[in-house]
């Protein structure tokens, strides 16, 4: 094993590594926030996928402009699309039992991905140009892009982290979801704080989503393959902890390339044995607490 190979499959775990904890960090904040497990997140991820890749390859053209542009329009959209869905379609559901919640969620997905089907087709939609050319590293040549989307996973990393310590509004949100209504009595308005929490955790989706893209395409039914490696990422790091979203998505991301290493006919396999184990052994996760009921 020479190191050019050591180097690429390094990157491409970080990569690997940066998509899934975008994903799984705005399904972990939107659940840390607000206790509702949001099946149609991995949608939202499909949907930012597809409307980067319109932005870049249909409406402006692969140039630096629509690249760009692809990245603010599935943000842009996927937070407000996330406010709006909380504030209009899932608030009405907070005070029915959880399994209410988690039908209508999944109800929502499965509309989305037909929504997607018939907008942009059922066959998948490949980038024409991958963003920044390639390097070689050896005898191997590594798109400069994967750089870019590891820099962006850990910057988001980093921005989170600083949100929730350093600014009020994400120290409000740390005392919503302690206890809303102790919260609430302060003075605090959890209300806007939810919407606030859910147009993150949704921009999130659309931003893992454009950066996935280029890579490994958008296609109908991404957002479910994404949802189920997002909650064994969350069992492993644990729920609504940002940095367990970081460290579950690195180690399912080492197993995963170890696979691909070893036999990739079974790529995600030790991903999901490690999140048996996390089950049986420490079902809060790494970083996760156990839950209380309010």
């Amino acid at each position: 094993m020479d190191t050019g190979y050591i180097v690429v499959q390094t990157i491409n775990t970080l990569f690997y590594a940066s998509i899934l904890f975008l994903i799984a960090s705005g399904l972990s904040l939107i659940y840390g926030i607000m206790r509702v497990l949001n099946l149609a997140h991995g949608a939202f991820y499909m949907l930012g996928a597809y409307l980067a890749y319109s932005a870049a390859m249909v409406w402006i053209g692969p140039s630096a402009l629509g690249f760009v542009l692809g990245f603010v329009l599935a943000v842009a959209v996927l937070a407000v699309i996330g406010a709006v869905f909380e504030r209009t379609l899932l608030r009405p559901l907070y005070s029915k039992p959880e399994e209410l919640q988690l039908l209508f969620t999944f109800a929502v997905m499965l509309m989305l991905d037909d929504i997607v089907k018939m907008v942009w087709g059922p066959e998948y939609k490949s980038y024409t140009v991958i963003p920044g050319g390639s390097v070689e590293v050896g005898a191997y040549q590594v798109p400069l892009y994967t750089v870019y989307v590891i820099v962006i996973g850990f910057a988001a990393a980093a921005g989170l982290w600083w949100f929730f310590s350093k600014t009020v509004i994400g120290k409000q949100m740390r005392a919503a979801a302690f206890n809303s209504e102790v919260a609430e009595a302060l003075g605090i308005n959890t209300s806007i704080l939810f919407i606030a929490a859910f147009a993150i955790g949704s921009a999130l989706s659309g931003l893992a989503g454009a950066a996935a893209a280029p890579i490994l395409t958008a296609y109908p039914g991404m957002g479910a393959d994404a949802l189920v490696l997002s909650f064994a990422v969350l069992v492993i790091g644990g729920m609504g902890s940002i940095a367990g979203s970081l460290v579950g998505a690195l180690i399912a991301s080492v197993a995963r390339t170890i696979m691909v290493i070893v036999y990739p006919m079974l790529e995600v396999a030790l991903i999901y044995l490690i999140t048996a184990v996390m089950l049986l052994i420490k079902p809060s996760g790494l970083f996760g607490k156990e839950i209380e009921r309010r």
